[in-house]
């Protein structure tokens, strides 16, 4: 079982950042899933911005979730994007061709 640990915080811009810690697998990636796409639905920030500087590993089932909570956003008209990834990440974002969607520099 993955340890994983979700901070959450509204800026000042509207935007609410979501800062995860440790590592999202199958059994941590349902909890993720439902985070980002009530955030994204329910909460209705501006913007959606997924941290990941902190994360160590990702599986596709993780991958998955961000793609749900991206799309769950879009569908409302909220930004969404994911940051500081590391160089594991990018690699894992790449190979799925997923980086330029979901990853801003911003």
């Amino acid at each position: 079982m993955a340890d994983m640990l979700i901070n959450t915080r509204d800026v000042s811009d509207g935007s609410t950042v979501i800062e995860i810690h440790g590592e999202v697998d199958i059994s941590s990636a349902p909890r993720l899933w439902q985070i980002l796409v009530d955030t994204a639905t329910e909460l209705t920030p501006t913007r959606v911005v997924v941290d990941l500087q902190y994360l160590t590993f990702i599986d596709s089932t993780g991958i998955g979730a961000l793609v749900a909570g991206r799309n769950a956003a879009q569908a409302i008209g909220v930004g969404f994007t994911v940051r500081n990834p590391s160089p594991f990440i990018t690699t894992q974002l790449r190979v799925t061709g997923l980086y330029d969607v979901l990853v801003s520099d911003g």
